[in-house]
């Protein structure tokens, strides 16, 4: 989801500062002189085009907590990760001792395995171990109107399918083991209140087909189907269909787009989403649950960059009126100007140049007041691929651009045009993958390229079963599905969040 900052002028205005102090949220400032996003950005999902690489936006959103300490720092949520706990629940990692060495800030992030003691790194990075999550400790999950019976942990995993990109995955090759949810994509809002149902598929009666058989197909496999509504740059859309006068229509429009079809739920994706539509949306989810009460409501928020703080204070609301609200934490990094090269969906962030993370975005919204267990993660499946000369995460970008980002690089070229064990190597910090090349490699040119895996996949499991999350979702998995390999191994990373997260 991309969301604007502020008043506009006012953000201009305080441009050259800001980029001169490497703090650009995402894009939203165009340092380099370049246009702002046409496609996906900052964890938000394109509708089916490619990413501009030149500046993408997110929802902003404010810094809870501090910036991480090169001795050694804080995990969160009191687990303990080979250290001493603080009584603040932050574990003290070796040479940050809760009491008598370096105080911990509550807010610094770390991995869950800080540096093991008696190691001899003199950074949280170059420290940080292997070591799992205690799983035993883990809270429990609420909240089981966004879950579905056959998830074994009580998470939700909602896949969202491009109904652009349905000729490359057909509803008969789906594998649903990895979902509770599918999340069919889009339906557009028009200004009489309707939707374009369409789902980019040529005709209204094209559309009207592949949401039926994705629903059937779901259902038969004990999967919820939710018809996501919105998508990138939809916000003119939808103030037009819940402007006065028109707003009633647009809540009956959605209730009967679930009856017709048989949705289990309606997932509001607003792009994007101002501090003044908040009150707007709210209403609409509002209205809706007076009018079908056991429909599922869902929200994709954007990722928070550190950087800059943003306007949260209306995400409680937002919150009371889903049942889920789930971070889009992908493809969050970008070649821009005052960033060093990061990846598209760390777990955790290292510095001001590197400033998005799963975990400090998910520390910001609950700080904001949404409730663990209504909030998910994301799990990209695309990558990020940045042209040479870089090779790796956290490097100068030195005229290194991001060639290829959500539709060009997906999961599947990874793999297939890509990957080799050579070439892969492993963030112990961010806990993702990545795969770097010294010179320029495969079709896109890349040098360094970003991506989740199952490894990955399950960090990000560990990760939400202990802080009580709510679930994840999947951007999108037909970016997933490897038509040459096996039956049943086509799509490995739903094999993966099945693993991870469903059991």
């Amino acid at each position: 989801m991309r969301r604007l900052l502020g008043v506009l002028a006012t953000r201009l205005n305080r441009a050259k500062i800001v980029c001169a102090l490497g703090i650009v949220v995402l894009g939203i400032v165009a340092c380099d002189g370049g246009k702002g996003p046409s496609g996906q950005a900052g964890g938000a999902r394109s509708s089916g085009g490619t990413t501009n690489a030149g500046g993408t936006s997110s929802t902003g959103g404010i810094a809870t907590g501090g910036v991480t300490s090169a001795g050694g720092a804080s995990s969160t949520g009191g687990i303990t990760s080979g250290g001493a706990t603080s009584a603040g629940g932050a574990t003290a990692a070796v040479g940050t001792a809760a009491t008598g060495g370096s105080q911990i800030d509550a807010g610094v992030d770390a991995p869950v395995d800080s540096p093991d003691a008696g190691g001899d790194s003199s950074s949280a990075r170059d420290g940080a171990s292997d070591t799992s999550v205690n799983l035993d400790a883990a809270p429990d999950v609420l909240g089981d109107s966004a879950t579905d019976s056959g998830a074994g942990s009580g998470l939700w995993s909602m896949g969202y399918y491009a109904g652009y990109d349905s000729t490359s995955y057909p509803v008969s090759a789906i594998e649903w083991a990895g979902m509770t949810h599918i999340a069919v994509a889009f339906y557009s809002p028009t200004a009489t209140g309707a939707f374009d149902e369409s789902l980019s598929q040529g005709s209204a009666a094209q559309g009207t087909s592949l949401g039926h058989a994705i629903v059937t197909a779901a259902h038969a496999h004990g999967v919820k189907a939710v018809a996501s509504l919105g998508g990138a740059d939809s916000r003119t859309q939808f103030l037009a269909a819940t402007a006065s006068g028109v707003r009633d229509t647009f809540v009956g429009s959605i209730v009967k787009l679930a009856t017709d079809y048989g949705y289990d739920g309606m997932d509001f994706d607003w792009e994007s989403l101002e501090t003044a539509d908040e009150p707007v949306l709210v209403d609409v989810m509002q209205k809706v649950r007076q009018r079908a009460p056991g429909l599922l409501l869902t929200v994709p928020v954007g990722i928070i960059n550190k950087n800059m703080p943003g306007d949260l204070s209306g995400y409680a609301a937002m919150a009371a009126a889903a049942d889920q609200l789930n971070i889009m934490s992908y493809g969050a990094a970008g070649a821009w100007q005052g960033w060093k090269s990061w990846h598209s969906g760390a777990l955790y962030q290292q510095d001001s140049a590197t400033p998005t993370s799963v975990d400090s975005s998910v520390k910001a919204y609950v700080g904001a007041g949404v409730p663990k267990a209504k909030l998910g993660i994301g799990i990209g499946f695309y990558g990020l691929c940045y042209t040479p000369p870089v090779t790796g995460p956290e490097q100068a970008l030195n005229g290194s651009t991001v060639a290829a980002s959500d539709g060009d690089i997906s999961y599947a070229k990874i793999m297939t045009s890509y990957y080799s064990a050579s070439a892969a190597e492993w963030d112990a910090f961010a806990r993702v993958p990545y795969l770097s090349f010294a010179k320029a490699t495969g079709p896109m040119g890349c040098g360094y390229i970003s991506y989740d895996d199952d490894r990955s996949i399950g960090e990000k499991g560990a990760y939400l079963k202990a802080q009580g999350l709510g679930g994840v979702i999947m951007w999108e998995i037909n970016e997933g599905y490897i038509a040459t390999a096996p039956a049943g191994q086509r799509n490995p990373l739903l094999t993966s969040i099945q693993q991870h997260v469903l059991q």
